[in-house]
């Protein structure tokens, strides 16, 4: 039976909290680079009509604080919602992300600030993937996207918006209950169908909005204190070519210099 994307994203949760937990055992800690990786790796073996992906040069990660791109769309690709995803790993010892408020570059600006203004700039939603091991937190409100019962498990992959981040930097957190406060499992992008939508870019849009708090970006500049809009977020009809590319397989017109790679999210055609 071939799974679906909902059985894949929470199996590979499930996966992501048990080898933390075996890591924790036996006093090794992991990067975050080799979940995201083998995560990527199976999700493509699994849904090879599915799930597509490109890797760009690593190098310019810190030029925008992103890990990856993200794009979720229907099977006839006439709708897409974008999103760039940092991703952070638990650090076992410390039961904290001790590198949640990086400084990167010679200014040594914040990689959450880098990652809102550059997601701003395209009209990408940015996001925070964490790689979490231990219970999240106290059961408390039914954080979850109420398409499955509460696991503790499915928080092995959790997301979190970008302004939680801003508040736990000014609050100087990074610990993990902190952290995970204001979280949903990842799979939920996939599974949740509580917000009508009829595909996975509205369906995933709706429940970001509701669920995380998603609204338009506002970034002020230092010089003049003026908002910075940027480009709408939410669903569109059209994605870069750069990104259509990754699907067709071919070379793109351009690619994005500030991005370690693509992954696109293709919805079956019955979905």
């Amino acid at each position: 039976m071939i799974p679906t994307l909902c059985q894949t994203f929470r199996l590979l949760a499930f996966r992501t909290f048990d080898q933390l937990g075996r890591a924790r055992r036996v006093e090794h800690q992991p990067l975050e680079e080799t979940f995201t990786d083998t995560n990527i790796l199976d999700l493509k073996e699994r849904h090879p009509t599915e799930i597509y992906s490109r890797v760009y040069n690593k190098r310019d990660e810190g030029k925008s604080g992103a890990d990856w791109e993200w794009w979720l769309t229907n099977w006839s690709m006439t709708n897409w919602l974008g999103l760039r995803v940092q991703a952070k790993i638990l650090n076992l010892e410390l039961d904290a992300f001790s590198h949640l408020h990086y400084k990167s570059g010679k200014s040594k600006e914040y990689q959450s600030t880098k990652l809102k203004r550059e997601s701003a700039k395209e009209g990408l939603i940015p996001l925070y993937c964490f790689y979490v091991h231990e219970e999240p937190v106290s059961q408390g409100g039914q954080r979850w996207c109420g398409s499955f019962g509460y696991s503790p498990e499915y928080y092995g992959c959790s997301l979190a918006s970008i302004s939680h981040i801003e508040t736990l930097r000014t609050a100087r957190k990074d610990d993990r209950e902190s952290v995970m406060q204001k979280t949903i499992p990842w799979h939920c992008l996939v599974c949740c169908r509580g917000y009508e939508g009829d595909d996975l870019p509205n369906r995933a849009w709706l429940l970001l909005q509701h669920r995380l708090k998603i609204a338009a970006p506002l970034i002020r500049t230092r010089d003049n204190q003026q908002a910075f809009q940027g480009k709408p977020i939410g669903p569109r009809p059209q994605a870069p070519d750069y990104v259509r590319s990754v699907i067709e397989n071919r070379r793109p017109d351009g690619i994005p210099t500030n991005s370690r790679g693509v992954l696109v999210l293709r919805a079956l055609q019955y979905d």
